[in-house]
């Protein structure tokens, strides 16, 4: 019981230090942040009338745009964690968009086709150790997480779509498990399925809107 609760004190103390994922500088990757609009404390959002247009998607990066140093010049993370997580978030996007019966992943841009851009601007390591027991999930201590910038353009005029600007950390619930990159690929996995219902929501409405001039007609 003593070595518990020096684990908790020391995991309280940890968090205390620890600086969570929050709102990035804008890093100059999507085209145009005036259409953004902040929706929430972790999202700036922009959801423009024509994304209801394409069911065709293309895919570029994620890039890598942020510091990889610590303050001692060494690497938080190596090439292949970073390429590990440039995989996840391709796979979980596919599968986001695909799932259900939705829409087509191409790899050439055409007319009517939109191409999704996305980069990584924050990453924070999960400390696995201190996120496997209940005692130190709920202190925070341990959490990662990721900031983001991303925006769909129509593949060959290059028009902003939609964009958005969001950023999390870990969720003190849901295990993220015990590797560095655990709580990042928890974000990425809740912006992937937002991003689905976002662009389900457009198509939704336009359907009703065709509906709705039908029954006037």
């Amino acid at each position: 019981m003593v070595s518990l609760w020096i684990l908790v004190v020391f995991a309280t103390a940890l968090f205390a230090c620890a600086a969570p994922v929050k709102e990035q500088e804008h890093a100059g990757f999507i085209s145009d942040y005036s259409t953004l609009r902040k929706v929430k404390d972790s999202a700036y959002l922009y959801t423009g009338p024509r994304v209801k247009e394409y069911s065709l998607f293309m895919i570029e990066g994620p890039q890598m745009l942020f510091d990889n140093e610590t303050a001692n010049g060494e690497r938080q993370f190596s090439d292949d964690e970073l390429q590990e997580l440039i995989t996840y978030f391709r796979v979980r996007l596919e599968k986001a968009l695909t799932e259900d019966d939705g829409y087509t992943i191409v790899d050439q841009p055409a007319p009517g086709v939109a191409t999704i851009r996305l980069a990584i601007t924050a990453l924070d390591a999960t400390v696995g150790a201190l996120n496997i027991t209940i005692y130190t999930k709920v202190t925070g201590a341990g959490l990662g997480g990721a900031a983001m910038e991303g925006e769909m353009v129509d593949s060959v005029t290059r028009e902003q779509l939609a964009a958005a600007v969001q950023w999390g950390s870990g969720s003190r619930i849901l295990r993220a498990g015990i590797t560095k990159l655990g709580d990042a690929k928890l974000q990425i996995n809740q912006w992937t399925a937002n991003l689905r219902r976002r662009i389900d929501a457009a198509h939704d409405e336009s359907s009703d809107q065709s509906a709705e001039q039908s029954t006037k007609e």
